[in-house]
């Protein structure tokens, strides 16, 4: 049976398949990866040579100097209040608030305790003040106006300098060390400011995958996705019964001052996503490959692992694995968007991947 001819010009497929071969390239490992990045462990060993056998702030010491200037920022918005009885937490209603920028220094004492953190190799106390930093970090944004994202931009780059420090920890450290270093970070990422971010809670998790590559600490990693779950299954029975109890109480402030109600479902739809990824990376750091696969195609119905899975098998030139993946997808969702393949490379979706796969296959590639 002969193939039908595409209609997408041949030209169009060599930047496909240039992505699929970048995909791999990012991850350093036999496929792609979402929450692991080969830059981690690039940066990791950069940062190796500056480290030293230096020791890092006592904890009360680090969170005096953590907190001073947030103190001081605080107090000056409560200066602004425009009532004695404002309803913010903080004396003052955070859509009264000046936006918050980095400038204003809030966040110096974080920044010299992390700093001072990341260069020391005593690695049980660097993660306990990293741990400190991000907690009270991400509380602080809970309470500030981050309308242009500045603080949370911050936090992103905060939690990047954790998995970084992490690869480290995990490629120097014994077993013993690293895995209660680790498990402070995510006693952190379980914490209540984290609980209900569950895409920042899992990048923290994420600190565990280096651990997957040897067999005396894969245990670590796994150990940290079930403290995950235990905190997310909490957070579920807290706002369910909250849900019975005060129909509003389930309302939280965002950063422009609206009220946004916290669903038990969206939280747990996002955690779930997230910890897939995690799982998936899991496997690939393992060198479990088939099955890192298996799970990208059996969750053909999640935009950023088909992608992922298309781009395997452009990789491969598995084209008729392709023309069927493809397939598939379409008659399950004709509208399914793409994560992961920018639209320049694919301007018809997933009708661009079918016919990469029918234009190889009809040429005999």
């Amino acid at each position: 049976m002969t193939e039908p001819e595409p209609t997408t010009p041949p030209q169009h497929f060599e930047a496909l398949r240039d992505f699929a071969n970048d995909l791999l390239s990012h991850s350093g490992l036999q496929g792609p990866t979402f929450l692991w990045d080969r830059s981690i462990h690039d940066d990791a060993q950069s940062d190796d040579a500056e480290r030293e056998n230096i020791p890092v702030a006592p904890p009360e010491e680090a969170k005096q100097t953590i907190d001073a200037p947030i103190r001081w920022y605080l107090r000056a918005m409560d200066s602004l209040s425009p009532t004695p009885q404002a309803d913010g937490s903080d004396g003052i209603n955070r859509a009264d608030m000046p936006t918050f920028y980095y400038s204003t220094g809030a966040l110096s004492g974080v920044e010299a305790v992390v700093g001072n953190a990341l260069m020391s190799t005593r690695w049980c106390d660097a993660a306990g003040n990293l741990a400190t930093a991000l907690i009270t970090t991400s509380s602080f944004l809970g309470s500030i106006a981050d309308r242009e994202g500045e603080g949370l931009s911050y936090l992103k780059r905060l939690i990047d300098e954790t998995r970084i420090y992490f690869d480290s920890v995990a490629q120097h450290a014994d077993p013993v060390t690293g895995g209660q270093a680790l498990s402070g970070i995510v006693s952190a990422a379980c914490q209540d400011d984290f609980r209900f971010n569950p895409v920042q809670m899992v990048q923290l998790i994420s600190c565990s995958l280096p651990f997957a590559q040897w067999d005396d600490t894969r245990v670590f990693v796994y150990d940290a996705i079930d403290r995950a779950q235990a905190t997310m299954a909490s957070v579920e029975r807290d706002i369910r019964s909250n849900d019975k109890d005060d129909p509003a109480g389930n309302l939280m402030m965002d950063s422009e001052g609206n009220l946004v109600d916290v669903s038990a479902g969206g939280i747990r739809e996002q955690f779930d996503m997230s910890m897939l990824l995690l799982r998936h990376d899991v496997l690939r750091m393992c060198g479990e490959d088939e099955q890192a696969d298996r799970m990208l195609s059996e969750h053909s119905d999640i935009e950023p692992m088909a992608d992922a899975y298309a781009a395997q098998l452009i990789r491969r030139g598995q084209w008729r694995q392709l023309r069927d993946f493809a397939g598939r997808v379409l008659a399950d969702d004709p509208y399914q968007q793409m994560a992961l393949i920018p639209p320049q490379l694919a301007p018809d979706e997933w009708h661009t991947i079918l016919d990469l796969a029918q234009y190889e296959l009809a040429h005999g590639q």
